[in-house]
């Protein structure tokens, strides 16, 4: 048992690489492509959203089906499917093909990358802060990869070459999968049961506030800062990139120091680094600024996601957390439609883009209240 989780661990954290890598290529390459196609802002934010609309429902039905039958297949189906149509819309223009192959891959994506955590995660129970950190660290390491390479390949090669090194690393990386994934033969009741739903709630809405966080500042930094400041693609691609190194750095060290008394403070430090990151991207008036708004979000990442999956581990038997882990995917699924939305409407009332980063950390900290008045947490 104890060399099946750690084998899992470290191949979890591999295929975790590629799919944060593709994640950022996913939100890097195609939000340049549709920049250069001059679409409007509402449309713009609609790509950027609709495939979670799709994906949302289905999380908790693949996290049954894992308990029931293991992951190793539906990681692989779901991984052809997330990196073909991501290359595909590079090759087209039409907004509705876009928006299809959008949807599909979308859905793809979402749910290959709850499956790759309740693969690496399903046998992690006792003292799970250091192998939850582990895991969160190594696998986050792929956004500095897909976050960085995107600005510098377009910037020396064109866009159009872009989505051809989309389709070369996804080749490589469910061979990947193909040659070193574990099986689980699963235990769950064929039936399944949705009494687990009742101890999540706060959860999904501290992780959906956390990722829109992120999201809405490399959706909409990323815009202001290629048609507003006119920055070169290679420095919005850094600028990311210094988030995405504080939130891998993070994970791994409050995992190495994070234990169960300590665990309490998390959520409440998250918060307060959301807090400072809105701050100072309101008052942002040059580079270094940005930069550190950044890594501030970057390290608020890291204390929510060790709290969550280590109390997750503890909390929820084996044969339970591929649907566990599936439900709180609507996290991701949440967070790109409000990191998308709620800056597009402070944009429409004219209220600055953002000004709207108040909004994530202030619901935080009004659920983390509630959940404490009402010893949900």
């Amino acid at each position: 048992m104890a060399d099946d989780s750690r084998a899992r661990l470290f191949s979890g954290a591999m295929f975790g690489f590629f799919q944060t890598l593709f994640m950022a290529f996913a939100m890097l390459i195609p939000t340049m492509y549709f920049s250069s196609l001059n679409i409007s802002i509402a449309m713009f934010a609609f790509l950027l959203s609709i495939g979670d609309v799709f994906s949302f429902i289905l999380k908790p039905v693949l996290g049954h089906l894992t308990d029931k039958h293991g992951e190793r297949k539906y990681m692989m189906i779901a991984g052809v499917i997330s990196f073909v149509c991501l290359f595909l819309i590079g090759q087209t223009s039409d907004l509705l093909a876009i928006t299809s192959l959008k949807i599909i891959g979308g859905v793809a994506s979402a749910l290959m990358f709850v499956t790759i955590i309740i693969y690496s995660l399903r046998k992690v129970k006792d003292n799970p802060d250091k192998k939850v950190g582990t895991y969160g660290g190594l696998s986050n390491l792929g956004w500095i990869a897909g976050l960085l390479i995107p600005g510098f390949f377009i910037d020396t090669f064109g866009i159009q070459p872009a989505f051809y090194l989309i389709f070369a690393v996804g080749v490589i990386w469910v061979l990947l999968m193909f040659r070193f994934a574990k099986k689980y033969d699963g235990h769950a009741s064929a039936k399944p049961s949705f009494s687990y739903m009742k101890k999540i709630p706060a959860y999904i809405i501290f992780k959906t506030m956390d990722i829109a966080m992120f999201s809405a500042f490399v959706f909409f930094f990323a815009r202001y800062a290629l048609q507003t400041l006119g920055l070169s693609r290679s420095t919005v691609s850094l600028i990311v990139v210094a988030e995405v190194v504080l939130f891998a750095l993070s994970n791994l060290v409050i995992g190495r120091i994070s234990n169960r008394k300590l665990r309490r403070y998390w959520v409440p430090a998250c918060i307060a680094f959301h807090l400072l990151a809105a701050t100072t991207m309101v008052m942002a008036n040059s580079l270094p600024m940005y930069y550190l708004a950044a890594m501030l979000i970057g390290i608020a990442g890291g204390f929510i996601d060790v709290w969550m999956y280590s109390r997750i581990s503890e909390t929820f038997a084996v044969e339970e957390k591929g649907k566990v882990i599936g439900t709180m995917g609507w996290s991701n699924d949440l967070a790109t439609i409000v990191g998308a939305q709620v800056p597009l409407i402070f944009i429409t009332l004219g209220l600055g883009t953002f000004t709207a980063l108040y909004v994530f950390p202030l619901v935080m900290a009004v659920t983390y209240i509630a959940a404490k008045a009402t010893k949900h947490i």
